[in-house]
């Protein structure tokens, strides 16, 4: 397993919601009704592309990594050593082999970057969640949540 490619983020995942989209698919809509079962799984997959939902938190470290094979998974958050609070697995159709990260306020596609480059058109991706789970007191510091994704062909 080898790792190919990967970024961290210090994200404000605005309204929720954050989006893995293909490319060069200039037409990506989220979803604008989020159903039971994505609310349940916390994300949605449509023809192309991935849509992660989050918690109340604005704020989120986001981790891509870009894999050949599938990678270990670790039980915990590897920096923290907290246990992921939820994890989901899919399979995720990028027809480029190229996708960016955007949100429901930036432009998209994003002038600069940053484009993330795949060997497959589908991939498998895994999704881990550490998110508080506790009332938040915004008026104290507190700690983002972590958003990891992993991606590889299979």
């Amino acid at each position: 397993m080898a790792l190919r490619g990967w970024a961290n983020f210090a994200w404000q995942a605005d309204y929720g919601q954050f989006y893995l989209i293909d490319s060069r698919d200039a037409d990506f809509q989220a979803p604008i009704e989020i159903t039971a079962e994505m609310e349940r799984r916390s994300l949605c997959v449509p023809a192309t592309g991935i849509v992660v939902y989050t918690q109340d938190c604005l704020n989120q470290h986001i981790r891509i990594s870009i894999h050949d094979s599938e990678p270990d998974h670790t039980p915990v958050e590897e920096i923290g050593g907290k246990p992921w609070t939820r994890v989901e697995t899919v399979k995720a159709s990028f027809p480029s082999q190229m996708f960016t990260i955007s949100s429901p306020s930036m432009p998209y596609p994003l002038p600069g970057g940053p484009l993330f480059f795949l060997d497959a058109e589908t991939v498998t991706a895994r999704i881990s969640w550490m998110e508080f789970e506790d009332v938040r007191d915004e008026s104290v510091p507190f700690d983002p949540d972590v958003i990891q994704i992993a991606l590889w062909t299979h």
